[in-house]
């Protein structure tokens, strides 16, 4: 085998809790995390050029040197003495900085395509390479909902009996996971803000039972930009009543109830400027094409 193709799926929180701070200065979680069906394609291939790796991937979104794709393939190659070297090329369709973990997944991928493409059977070793990449990292591996926990590295498969429908809302918003998680630190008391309350907290109906959505950062969002608030009354007005943040911004996300049309709200969503939108669904396991 000389080339592979993955898909690359983002991921959206179904809840995300900030439980407290480290002594490490990272955060223990607890989050139920669901991949879905908007995803990058990342294509490997053998190469019999000079240099150990070659990378194509928009220039404007991450270099090469801090590009999580090359530090999980050099992590890969030194880890298992690989001795090829390798061509990745990227088709981008998760949108940046928009929590949805476009930069997580792809390492995962990368991962999990490498050890495909070379033939080794070592996940533990993989999960030692994840966690020392990012946070989200060691969920993307599994490609299936989980619930997460600690600071990324405690990944327990959760069984989803349905398969989901979201609407994703992306509303151009470039949201800094670090500026967000400082924000959090120094401002608790934006958890009680009797204004943002509201919308802290949305109930669904998953998996046969009752479940909130609900995301420790969504005060500090609407804090930093009051377009989510504005978008939050539009899906109420809609009649939209289970929706979140994805992450820490600035993806919304509500889940589609099957026994509702929605058709003509989606078509006035769409027509807005202000933001862009589309449908997904729940998406497990890994798609691979090979060569």
């Amino acid at each position: 085998m000389n080339k592979i193709k993955i898909l690359s799926p983002a991921k959206i929180n179904l809840d995300l809790i900030v439980l407290n701070k480290r002594n490490d200065n990272y955060h223990n979680i607890t989050s139920l995390m669901q991949p879905i069906s908007l995803y990058d394609e990342i294509e490997i291939k053998v190469s019999d050029s000079k240099n150990v790796l070659n990378l194509q991937f928009p220039n404007e979104i991450a270099g090469f040197e801090e590009n999580l794709i090359t530090k999980a393939a050099l992590k890969f190659i030194d880890y298992f003495s690989i001795t090829s070297h390798l061509n990745i090329s990227v088709k981008k369709r998760i949108p940046v900085a928009a929590g949805m973990g476009g930069g997580s997944s792809n390492a995962a991928s990368t991962l999990i395509a490498l050890s495909k493409l070379f033939s080794i059977d070592n996940f533990d070793a993989l999960k030692g390479i994840a966690i020392d990449l990012g946070s989200d990292v060691p969920f993307f591996l599994y490609s299936r909902t989980a619930r997460v926990g600690g600071r990324g590295e405690i990944v327990e498969p959760y069984n989803m009996n349905e398969k989901l429908k979201y609407l994703l809302i992306f509303p151009n918003i470039i949201s800094e996971t670090k500026l967000i998680y400082s924000l959090l630190d120094e401002n608790y008391d934006l958890l009680k803000s009797e204004i943002i309350k509201p919308y802290l907290k949305k109930p669904a109906f998953l998996n046969g039972k009752d479940f909130i959505l609900e995301n420790t950062f969504t005060p500090f969002l609407i804090e930093q930009n009051e377009k989510y608030l504005d978008i939050f009354k539009i899906l109420e007005n809609l009649d939209f009543d289970a929706y979140s943040i994805s992450g820490t911004g600035s993806t919304i996300f509500c889940v589609l109830d099957s026994k509702k049309n929605y058709s003509e709200s989606i078509k006035y969503l769409e027509s807005n400027e202000d933001f862009s939108t589309m449908v997904a669904e729940s998406f497990e396991g890994w798609h691979f094409s090979f060569d």
